[in-house]
């Protein structure tokens, strides 16, 4: 295993474990963000953010090969990789932090966006004066979100939606005291916000470890160097 023995060697394996988890971490977060593209297009009358899903899936896949490059690092006790190494761990950090920003940054226009199509939605009309299309959108919203009206269900009137209770069909009415007591626009905005944080949130963490890896890695640079040296001396 080359001069990486030991304490170095042990230190490198930890690190590496946690940048690949970092990775599968990121890289669902990117896949969880591309499936639920069409939910928020339901939500903000189809706002896009794949891109930004895309390159965190990108980035999570090559923390992936990044950690997997260290492993062989470890055990190869090369000078020259493992600064490489350290080298790759430097950029992905610098863009995981650049989609983390960019993430936060567009959590303002897309909650703006979200309220936009929800007031465009609802807008005041009486749901049997809605076309299908309409309708299908409103009902949609109300059932996923469990939700009913922009503000609350009072705005539909006496007559209710089915979508706005449980279990309530063109049988079964659904009345004001069994309809949700939330309204669809605040649900709306929560629902796409949380997505957006918990993605924040896995990148910043990713970015708190990845730092690690960084130290770490110039620290196993130093004892292949200093396990280099001691060998030429001897």
């Amino acid at each position: 295993m080359g001069y990486c023995d030991n304490k170095a060697n042990t230190l490198l394996l930890v690190v590496n474990t946690i940048t690949i988890i970092v990775g599968l971490l990121i890289t669902v977060c990117g896949v969880l963000g591309i499936m639920k593209q069409s939910d928020i297009n339901e939500y903000s009358g189809g706002y896009n953010i794949e891109l930004v899903c895309y390159g965190v899936l990108i980035v999570g896949i090559i923390i992936i090969i990044v950690g997997l490059f260290g492993w062989y690092t470890g055990y190869s006790g090369n000078t020259t990789i493992a600064k490489t190494y350290c080298l790759l761990i430097i950029i992905i950090t610098l863009l995981q932090l650049t989609f983390c920003i960019v993430e936060y940054l567009k959590r303002g226009s897309i909650d703006g966006e979200v309220e936009i199509f929800m007031n465009a939605t609802f807008n005041g009309t009486a749901y049997n004066d809605m076309d299908d299309a309409r309708k299908q959108s409103v009902d949609f919203i109300q059932t996923s979100l469990e939700c009913c009206g922009l503000e609350n269900g009072a705005e539909w009137g006496a007559a209710l939606p089915a979508s706005c209770c449980l279990g309530a069909n063109a049988t079964i009415a659904c009345t004001s005291d069994a309809s949700f007591a939330a309204g669809c626009r605040a649900e709306a905005q929560a629902f796409v916000e949380a997505g957006i944080m918990t993605s924040v949130v896995i990148l910043a963490i990713g970015f708190f470890l990845e730092f690690l890896c960084i130290f770490a890695g110039c620290y196993i640079v130093k004892e292949i160097d200093g396990g280099s040296y001691n060998k030429v001396l001897s």
